[in-house]
């Protein structure tokens, strides 16, 4: 959309530029109102974002909205969903247990255990936190398996030879 910089501009017996009425920048409004309901739609939908929404009301009321203990109104908000919260952790891939259970002599079963520690910490590197988090537990419980079998099967050669 062009701007006519060109325009003449309206001026009053001071020779101070009149103030621009609102038909002047029709078009513009007209996108503005569009963008804003349907931002407004988007923000009802999620009741997380509540917040947002008052916020978003009170800039196009122009007020000014002071709260003390609550969140700062900032569409950075919105793009953080991925990240984990403060209070969770990123999730654990599990590597030093699959490292581990590779000195056992259950062979097939801790090569699983490394592959999955491994694809667990690739999610991890590209934020699919719920991923990696299942196939941390996967890699955890395969190295556990490892470790045990492997445990038995020394635990019995060390029985057959006395």
């Amino acid at each position: 959309m062009a701007i006519n910089t060109d325009a003449p501009r309206a001026t009053d017996a001071l020779g101070e530029r009149a103030a621009l009425q609102s038909t002047d920048f029709g078009d513009t409004q007209k996108l503005l109102d569009i963008s804003d309901k349907e931002l407004k739609r988007e923000l009802n939908h999620s009741n997380s974002d509540s917040h947002l929404a008052k916020c978003l009301e009170a800039e196009q009321n122009e007020q000014t909205v002071v709260n003390v203990g609550s969140e700062p109104c900032s569409p950075l908000q919105v793009s953080r969903a991925s990240s984990p919260t403060p209070a969770e952790r990123e999730p654990c891939s599990f590597m030093w247990v699959a490292v581990i259970s590779c000195f056992c002599p259950a062979v097939p079963i801790n090569l699983f255990a490394l592959y999955f520690a491994h694809l667990a910490r690739s999610m991890i590197q590209a934020k699919d936190y719920d991923g990696a988090r299942r196939l941390g537990r996967l890699a955890l419980l395969l190295s556990i398996i490892s470790i045990v079998v492997g445990l038995a099967i020394v635990l019995y050669l060390l029985m057959t030879e006395t």
